[in-house]
């Protein structure tokens, strides 16, 4: 399953949701962006690389990739929770910096609460009526190895990444501890990340606070849409849902519209799952 690790309901994950239809991460990882084709099938998700690489003659398809800041609080910070479960979250993220969590969270096994704090998150996504018309007049070579997948009576559904939402780096803010300040603890976690040959600077950060900052922005969620693949064809369209908008006409009835249909990987409202991958 793509979900073993579920937490309890929390602004973060409800916001990702309700703001950017994205799904959380377990993992960070830098590979999940714009254009990448996911398989999905009765819960279980598999990378399947780049939109590229599946069409007919290897065309270019080099969409505008937009690049917004994140300032809402909400997403950036979790709320506080108990060390146990702050150590798993940690683990996961620590394993996308290339860090050993185990080692990690030993050097803080004396904390009690704490809350995790995303560094300079940002946004990057398409437009998706660009993709439409990138789409247009494109088809699926369907003798590719890799498109069987999506073929046939027990095919896959095909999704393609959107939006990202990224982070290069993470802090720990150690809110009770059974021994006080935390200083102390940042030679130790700065020999873990030297000892892992990670890209990573550790340092302290605000007040019992310590910050772990990568080089690299990696992806702890994302927003997918539906392709539409006609299996004799090969063409490719996005797959559209039907919504009720006010019109820009002053005084009009609403009216009905079709927009890209995002896609919602898991459902659950009160125990949201952190993905990985299959």
């Amino acid at each position: 399953m793509s979900f073993r690790f579920r937490i309890c309901k929390n602004d973060t994950t409800t916001l990702l949701r309700k703001h950017f239809n994205a799904t959380p991460m377990r993992v960070p990882d830098s590979s999940v962006q714009p254009l990448l084709i996911v398989a999905e099938k009765a819960g279980k998700t598999d990378k399947r690389g780049y939109l590229k690489h599946l069409l007919k003659g290897n065309p270019d398809v080099e969409p505008v990739i937009h690049d917004d800041a994140v300032a809402n609080v909400e997403i950036q910070k979790t709320r506080s929770m108990d060390w146990d479960i702050g150590a798993k979250l940690l683990d996961g993220f620590l394993q996308g910096f290339n860090l050993p969590g185990a080692s990690v969270t030993a050097a803080l096994a004396n904390a009690k609460t704490v809350s995790l704090a995303f560094q300079n998150v940002r946004r990057h996504w398409i437009d998706k009526n660009e993709l439409g018309s990138i789409l247009n007049g494109k088809t699926v070579d369907l003798t590719h190895p890799s498109v069987g997948i999506f073929l046939g009576h027990d095919a896959h559904n095909m999704l393609m990444v959107t939006d990202v939402i990224v982070s290069n780096g993470i802090a720990i803010n150690v809110e009770k501890s059974s021994d006080g300040s935390i200083d102390a603890k940042v030679p130790v976690l700065q020999q873990i990340a030297s000892d892992a040959s990670a890209k990573v600077e550790v340092k302290k950060g605000g007040n019992n606070s310590i910050v772990f900052e990568g080089e690299d922005f990696l992806t702890f969620a994302f927003s997918c849409v539906r392709l539409e693949l006609n299996p004799d064809t090969g063409v490719l369209g996005v797959g559209l849902t039907v919504i009720t908008r006010e019109s820009k006409t002053p005084g009009a009835a609403p009216e009905e519209v079709e927009v890209p249909q995002p896609v919602e990987l898991d459902d659950d409202l009160f125990e949201p799952g952190l993905l990985e991958w299959d």
